[in-house]
C-alpha cells in the first residue's frame, strides 16, 4: 500500500496491522460463504470441530478452539438459530449441554468443506508468494505467548523501564 500510515508507524501499530490483515482475509471468505451457502464464516471452526470429532460440551469446544466463552456462546446461539446445531443435556451431568450438529448442519458442513478446499488453495498460494514461513512464525508467536502472556511481557517492560540505565 502506498502512503500506508500503519506500515510506516512500525511496531507501534502491530495490533492494528494484524487486525487489518485479518479483516482483509476474513471479509472475502465471509462473502464467499454467505453468497454460496448462506453460512457465516465465524461458524466454520466450531462446525468443523464437531464434524470431525463428534458431539462435545461447550467447555471442551471452547478450550480446543482457544476462544473466549462469550464468543463461543454467540456462535452456538447463531448456529442454533440457523438450524445447524442443537444443545442436548449431558447424560453424565445435567448442568452441562452437549453440542451436536443437526442433520442440516452436517450437510452444510459437507458443502462448506468443498468451498474450504478452494479457500485453502488460495491461502496457500498467497503464503507461498508472500510469506512461506508465516505459519511457522505464527506457531512460534503462539508458543511464546503460551510461555509468557503479552500482559506479562508488558508488565516486564514497565518494570524494566523503571530501572535507571
Amino acid at each position: 500500500m502506498e502512503n500506508d500510515y500503519l506500515r510506516d508507524a512500525g511496531i507501534k501499530t502491530l495490533g492494528t496491522r494484524i487486525r487489518r490483515l485479518f479483516e482483509r482475509l476474513n471479509s472475502n471468505v465471509t462473502e464467499v460463504y454467505r453468497r454460496e451457502l448462506d453460512f457465516e464464516q465465524r461458524w466454520f471452526a466450531l462446525g468443523m470441530l464437531l464434524n470431525e470429532h463428534g458431539p462435545m460440551n461447550s467447555r471442551d469446544a471452547t478450550r480446543k478452539l482457544g476462544q473466549s466463552h462469550v464468543a463461543m456462546v454467540q456462535v452456538v446461539r447463531a448456529m442454533e438459530k440457523a438450524g445447524l446445531l442443537e444443545r442436548k443435556t449431558d447424560t453424565n451431568d445435567a448442568r452441562s449441554k452437549i453440542l451436536h450438529l443437526t442433520p442440516t448442519g452436517a450437510e452444510k458442513l459437507k458443502q462448506v468443506s468443498a468451498i474450504s478446499r478452494v479457500v485453502d488453495q488460495a491461502a496457500e498460494a498467497l503464503l507461498m508468494e508472500a510469506a512461506p514461513d508465516f505459519l511457522k512464525q505464527l506457531d512460534a508467536l503462539d508458543d511464546a505467548l503460551d510461555r509468557l502472556s503479552f500482559a506479562e511481557r508488558i508488565e516486564t517492560a514497565f518494570t524494566d523501564g523503571d530501572k535507571d540505565p
